[in-house]
């Protein structure tokens, strides 16, 4: 009764079943069709497939005109190995197909999926976008800068995040094309570290894990930071939203990165905006996060 009340229920959508090869599925949905070809256009209803009827490859290029993909671990072996990469392709597919899964995406930040109107403000970067150094009733650039823009804002900021953090979480917000979004660019000397149940943002000039400081070269932080500014900004560019690049503070001369940077027409140069302190005497103060608000509504 389950089982066609199941199939009732899917009306004019297409339901793919993941099956071990040797399963008899009609025990769980007797009006299913077995999928043992590439078979383009097929109509609504339930189908199931196996490893065992078709190749890899196969099962996501049929896939892909499915509404849902699902997993019956009937007459699975758990410690087989067809098992294993059964699961595998499920967890590819449930995320590509059902946009949902167990794919982890390694962020923290409550508001990479909340909107508040068709238009939005989307402020990404470390300590010196979160505004440490201000008092509570002093605001940093990005509530400046909504409020001139009249715009909601959403800050994605952690103090002592790297550029990986910013990234991860910029390109699993939920951005659209009418949005503005300011990537802030932290020092390239932080990364992200998986200690195996949580990633930790390491410093590495603070860092007294010698392995792991000296693992990692200056030209490999170099390939690091600009890597993830080029498919950062080629995402956002894709989104269709205004978006504008900053660093953290001011560059010296013969700052490495600066020449990259400035290749990008987004990018916006901080220099000469570091106008006073905040109360850390560290980072900047409330005057230089208004004078960057102020910088950036040109730009926008």
């Amino acid at each position: 009764m389950v089982a066609v009340a199941a199939m009732t229920e899917t009306n004019n959508r297409k339901v793919l079943y993941l099956t071990e090869s040797t399963f008899n599925f009609s025990q769980i949905n007797p009006s299913s069709t077995l999928v043992d070809k590439y078979k383009p256009d097929l109509p609504p209803g339930v189908y199931h497939t196996s490893l065992g009827d078709l190749a890899i490859d196969e099962i996501i290029q049929v896939a892909v005109q499915f509404d849902s993909v699902e997993f019956e671990p009937k007459g699975f072996d758990p410690s087989s190995t067809i098992y294993k990469e059964t699961i595998s392709l499920y967890r590819f597919l449930s995320g590509k197909i059902n946009g949902v899964g167990d794919i982890e995406q390694f962020t923290e930040h409550p508001l990479i999926n909340s909107r508040s109107g068709n238009s939005m403000l989307w402020v990404f970067g470390c300590s010196h976008s979160h505004g440490v150094g201000l008092r509570p009733t002093e605001k940093n650039y990005g509530q400046h800068l909504a409020e001139e823009l009249e715009l909601p804002v959403n800050l994605i900021t952690k103090p002592g995040s790297s550029l990986y953090w910013s990234y991860r979480h910029l390109f699993n917000s939920d951005i659209k094309e009418n949005d503005i979004v300011i990537w802030q660019l932290t020092t390239p000397g932080r990364v992200s570290k998986f200690n195996g149940k949580h990633v930790q943002e390491i410093v590495l000039n603070n860092s007294t894990d010698r392995k792991l400081v000296d693992s990692i070269t200056h030209e490999q932080l170099y390939f690091n930071q600009l890597s993830l500014l080029n498919t950062g900004v080629r995402y956002l560019r894709k989104v269709g939203c205004r978006f504008v690049i900053i660093s953290i503070s001011d560059f010296c001369a013969g700052y490495d990165y600066v020449s990259e940077y400035i290749k990008y027409p987004e990018y916006c140069s901080n220099f000469g905006l570091h106008l006073d302190y905040g109360t850390d005497k560290i980072h900047a103060g409330p005057l230089s996060h208004k004078a960057i608000a102020q910088r950036l509504l040109t730009r926008v």
